[in-house]
């Protein structure tokens, strides 16, 4: 899992040969490829197969696919593959060339911990990618400051989270890919245990309560946006005025309602990620 961008198909890539068309599709824009939880079987060369899924991110690049959908197909796939056999890791993925992390990777980072839980940390390793794209100087600074700040990667790493760096080869991809075979412990995520066991709905769980809190704190906030635009509305005197803040008003409203089909879509979601 991460945000748009932080590698993740490209980290898959990396163990097919170059210009194959056996691997994921790789995005060269701020617009996600992913739409969809996509396993790919693959082998570490050792004779022990294994599998990794590709995500989509926790973001507002795609049209047509919102954060509750991700949400709901990462849910269904883990539920399944729990009915199967325990999944025995979980890699999140981040750019080390980001200066900052930004809105959407910090939401990225608050979903994949509510996914995964605090029990099922030992089993994660945060990979950071685009090593290529910064000095050593500049990738050890942001290294430390990622693994020392209690709102970034400290608190999943002081739950027993690793990191690792991905260059962007095999070699490296498959240290990172050894490093979760050799986990003993096999893990239940938090949003498994939730659904499958606690059978509470997608709206209930810590994700999707992670999810809805955000919506509605945007709602709140477009809201009142919409109330102080009539107020402005009411007091211009020019037509032009009035034009271009109804205008506003009218993509506000858009808004709202997006919002409040994708919080009535959320409370429609049955436990197993599926529509009820």
């Amino acid at each position: 899992m991460g945000p748009t961008g932080s590698g993740k198909s490209t980290f898959i890539n990396s163990f097919f040969p170059p210009g194959s068309s056996s691997g994921v599709r790789i995005g060269r824009s701020l617009q996600s490829e992913t739409r969809e939880v996509q396993p790919i079987e693959l082998n570490n060369g050792k004779g022990l197969g294994f599998k990794l899924v590709d995500t989509p991110g926790f973001d507002d690049s795609r049209e047509g696919i919102t954060d509750i959908d991700v949400l709901s197909m990462i849910a269904t796939f883990l539920v399944q593959e729990e009915e199967r056999s325990i999944p025995i890791g979980l890699i999140y993925m981040h750019r080390i060339s980001d200066t900052r992390m930004g809105g959407a990777a910090r939401r990225n980072l608050r979903m994949f911990h509510k996914i995964c839980g605090q029990d099922s940390l030992k089993n994660v390793v945060i990979v950071t990618t685009m090593w290529d794209k910064v000095t050593p100087e500049e990738g050890e600074r942001h290294e430390q400051e990622l693994r020392s700040s209690k709102t970034l990667f400290k608190p999943l790493l002081d739950g027993g989270a690793v990191m690792h760096r991905h260059h962007g080869t095999l070699t490296s991809a498959l240290k990172i890919v050894d490093s979760l075979l050799n986990v003993q412990d096999h893990t239940t995520t938090q949003i498994v245990q939730e659904l499958l066991y606690e059978q509470k709905t997608l709206e209930e769980t810590a994700a999707g309560t992670e999810i809805q809190s955000e919506l509605r704190a945007i709602l709140q906030k477009h809201t009142a946006d919409i109330k102080k635009l009539e107020e402005e509305s009411r007091s211009a005197t020019a037509a032009s005025t009035k034009d271009e803040i109804a205008v506003q008003k009218k993509g506000l409203e858009l808004l709202v309602s997006k919002l409040n089909r994708q919080i009535e879509d959320l409370k429609r979601r049955s436990g197993a990620g599926e529509r009820a």
